[in-house]
């Protein structure tokens, strides 16, 4: 009988801490007891059994983090593949293909409207007059010390430019007086800081009264380390060849050898091909707008030295918008800069 004395179930001693709630058997509501209570008296605190997690689990909350890293490292050299292949012009440029030249002469050329230059060769006669100035050396000397020497530039283009210069370049462009073409020459040079022209022959006809035209082939080289007329700096290294084209005559007030006039061509889309710029985003008319003037050449000597008639009046207006601009200063007591 001593043995009935104890209980027939011991329950563990941390089933009902001081922290737990009270029983049933401490309470005022109830004291009868449930099944939960009955097995919880009799096999006291039950063991945690382990959950059972399935792959919506394992996706959603483990791998989810990693699968999204790896996401984004696959976009990331997509992209990156995609940008470099649109950059390389070898990737995207497929030569026209070569067609073989025709054996004959092509029937739409002969059908074509003909042109005869020959009345250009009675307006070419150079007067005679004493020649004593060497025009090449000048030609030669003044492109070294302007654009190949890095000495004083500004000096330089002062002293071998007239004040009302005119400049006829590329695509029927046109630079009219020192401003004008302190401002391009600057320009070039922070385009292509390293630029060279290199002088591959010079030719001159004419006097020492009349003056001289003098024609000048060379080939220029630089980096595209800034921005140029043509697009943002590339840093590529371009080689582009031209002519230019040149009336020297002595200044009358100084004495002063100097350019009057210029015409220019250079190849500048081999240097926009060169430097891989995107043509259609480059600053450019249409249709070249170079005037045709047949019969007229850009400098007749005979029976009086002239210019094109459309560089003449070119010349003429900027000598009025000079004139204006040195009247207005005047008059306002300013002093009259060389433009």
């Amino acid at each position: 009988m001593a043995a009935l004395k104890e209980p027939l179930f011991k329950v563990s001693k941390d089933f009902n801490s001081p922290g737990d709630s009270p029983s049933r058997q401490t309470t005022d509501t109830s004291t009868a007891a449930s099944d939960g209570d009955a097995t919880a008296s009799a096999f006291g605190r039950l063991s945690p059994v382990p959950e059972q997690r399935g792959w919506k689990h394992f996706f959603r909350h483990q791998i989810r983090l990693p699968l999204v890293f790896i996401a984004g490292l696959v976009l990331g050299a997509v992209a990156s593949a995609t940008l470099v292949l649109r950059l390389s012009p070898s990737a995207e440029v497929v030569p026209y293909p070569s067609v073989l030249p025709p054996a004959e002469v092509p029937v739409d050329y002969m059908a074509a409207k003909p042109l005869d230059n020959s009345c250009v060769i009675k307006r070419l006669e150079m007067p005679a007059g004493p020649q004593s100035f060497d025009a090449c050396g000048f030609v030669i000397r003044s492109t070294d010390e302007v654009w190949n020497l890095r000495g004083d530039v500004d000096a330089a283009i002062e002293k071998y430019f007239h004040e009302d210069y005119v400049d006829a370049g590329s695509w029927g462009r046109r630079i009219i007086g020192k401003k004008a073409l302190r401002e391009a020459v600057y320009s070039e040079m922070r385009a292509f800081p390293d630029i060279q022209i290199h002088i591959t022959d010079c030719v001159c006809r004419g006097n020492d009264i009349d003056g001289y035209k003098c024609a000048m082939p060379d080939i220029l080289t630089g980096t595209n380390t800034g921005p140029s007329g043509y697009g943002p700096a590339t840093g590529k290294f371009a080689r582009w060849t031209g002519l230019v084209e040149s009336l020297v005559q002595k200044n009358a007030k100084t004495g002063q050898w100097q350019y009057v006039a210029e015409w220019g061509v250079h190849d500048e889309w081999a240097l926009i091909q060169q430097l891989g710029l995107d043509f259609s985003k480059v600053p450019h008319p249409v249709r070249n707008t170079e005037p045709i003037h047949d019969c007229e050449p850009l400098l007749t000597f005979s029976p009086a030295l002239t210019m094109d008639s459309d560089d003449e009046k070119d010349m003429e207006e900027h000598q009025k918008a000079k004139a204006a601009m040195r009247a207005t200063s005047l008059r306002a007591g300013r002093s009259v800069p060389n433009a």
